[in-house]
């Protein structure tokens, strides 16, 4: 069965000193941030990944991500909060066992291990994606290769006459 990411997103902008810096001057900015920045996690692994955000509304919104069908961002609801919205879908999973965590909030993370499922920190989430940048960046490198493995060797072939 496939793998669910669910990223605390608020945790995630603290915990990430770039994202951090950007959210003290612009909340929006920094959450479009750390969606583009987990882009490669559902594209290279073939996860589903999930980002929950605090949101301000009466009911949470749930949309897909660039058009990505394993990539969701949920807005939970101003009553609920991002940390309700995680407990729900923890508790309400028929699998919990395919479903990895990553906050550094300890409730949310006990509550995965209660729920049988996984957690990480987002220290480990950010070493996960450095590797999926990398895995993906040697299957393009891989897939470009001739048949006699080497890599294409691009020249200029303008005429330059007349100079």
């Amino acid at each position: 069965m496939q793998e669910h990411l669910i990223v605390d997103g608020n945790n995630a902008l603290y915990a990430i000193d770039e994202l951090a810096q950007e959210l003290s001057r612009d909340r929006n900015q920094a959450r479009e941030s750390l969606l583009r920045m987990l882009e490669p996690l559902p594209a290279g692994e073939g996860i589903r990944l999930t980002v929950v955000f605090d949101g301000r509304g009466v009911r949470p919104d749930l949309s897909s991500h660039g058009g990505m069908q394993d990539y969701a961002v949920i807005y939970s609801s101003s009553s609920e909060g991002a940390d309700g919205i995680i407990e729900r879908m923890l508790m309400a999973s028929k699998e919990p066992g395919n479903i990895v965590v990553a906050t550094n909030d300890v409730l949310i993370r006990n509550c995965a291990y209660q729920n049988g499922a996984a957690a990480m920190r987002v220290e480990e989430l950010i070493k996960r994606l450095d590797s999926s940048i990398d895995q993906t960046s040697r299957r393009v490198r891989s897939r470009s290769r001739d048949k006699d493995g080497k890599s294409p060797c691009f020249e200029n072939r303008l005429p330059l006459e007349d100079l």
